[in-house]
C-alpha cells in the first residue's frame, strides 16, 4: 500500500510539472515600451503580448493566442481606427494583410513565433 500511495504520489507530481511547464508562455525576446506612431494606433497588445521592436517603420510583437484570432484582432483595431483592409495572401504557415489610410500603406504579417508573431512595416 505505501508503494502504491508513493507511485501515485509521484505520478501527480509529474503530471503538475508538466502542466505548468507547458501552461507557462515566456517567449524569448526581450520587451521594449511601445513608441510612436504605434502608440496612437490602438493595437491590441495589453494583454498576453510582448512587444519586441518599435520603431517609425516597423513594429514586432509576440502573442499567446492563436494566428487567426490575432489577425481578426489587429485587423478589426486598425479599421476602427480608419484602415482600409486590402490585400490578404495566406502563403504556408503565414498571413500577409495590407491595409491603407488616406495616402499611407501599411503591410502586416502573422506567423507562427512562441504562438503567434506580428510585423508590421510602414
Amino acid at each position: 500500500m505505501k508503494t502504491l500511495k508513493r507511485d501515485l504520489s509521484i505520478m501527480l507530481l509529474l503530471s503538475i510539472s508538466t502542466c505548468l511547464s507547458a501552461c507557462g508562455w515566456n517567449p524569448e525576446v526581450t520587451a521594449v515600451p511601445l513608441t510612436a506612431p504605434w502608440t496612437t494606433m490602438n493595437l491590441p497588445v495589453k494583454e498576453n503580448t510582448v512587444v519586441w521592436k518599435s520603431e517609425p517603420n516597423e513594429f514586432r510583437a509576440v502573442h499567446k493566442e492563436d494566428k487567426k484570432t490575432i489577425t481578426k484582432n489587429y485587423t478589426d483595431a486598425l479599421k476602427a481606427q480608419g484602415w482600409t483592409l486590402g490585400k490578404f495572401d495566406e502563403s504556408g504557415d503565414r498571413y500577409m494583410v495590407e491595409m491603407s489610410k488616406g495616402g499611407e500603406k501599411i503591410q502586416l504579417e502573422f506567423y507562427d513565433f512562441s504562438n503567434t508573431g506580428v510585423v508590421i512595416k510602414r
